[in-house]
């Protein structure tokens, strides 16, 4: 991952801990680098040219910190150029989901008093929760049928 990459997660990324934030940037680092290749090409050139853009722009004093970058990167979100929009929303839905798969859950959640407690099975991929259910509507059907 390229330091202004790194930088964007930071300045987009909201984990109060310092371990969250590091397995959000290695999960972020993970899924740049699972992208295609042609993919990963446009977004490289992209982190290459803004952060080359950004580092003027520090330079000049028109960005200091993290809060300055993270005003950046919403206008960039906001304009009207498509690629620029898309650099950041791809940054920011990686840094989102990251932060919501790795992060701590709520104290509760361990207990299963959690408001979305039972919504989402832990530890079962989306297939085996499916096919559980099949074949559960499966042998209820069978039970019916005799």
């Amino acid at each position: 991952m390229l330091r202004f990459e790194r930088e964007v997660v930071t300045a987009l990324g909201s984990a109060p801990d310092p371990a969250t934030r590091s397995a959000v940037e290695a999960f972020v680092d993970g899924s740049v680098r699972a992208l295609p290749e042609f993919v990963r090409l446009g977004v490289l050139g992209e982190s290459i040219l803004l952060g080359t853009y950004v580092e003027l722009l520090r330079k000049a004093g028109r960005v200091a910190d993290e809060v300055d970058l993270r005003r950046r990167l919403d206008a960039w979100e906001t304009s009207r150029i498509t690629v620029l929009r898309n650099y950041v929303h791809l940054f920011r839905s990686m840094v989102l989901f990251g932060e919501h798969e790795l992060g701590p859950g709520d104290d509760d959640t361990e207990t299963g008093t959690s408001s979305d407690a039972g919504t989402k099975p832990k530890g079962k991929s989306k297939a085996k929760s499916k096919a559980k259910s099949k074949a559960k509507a499966g042998a209820a059907s069978k039970g019916t049928a005799d």
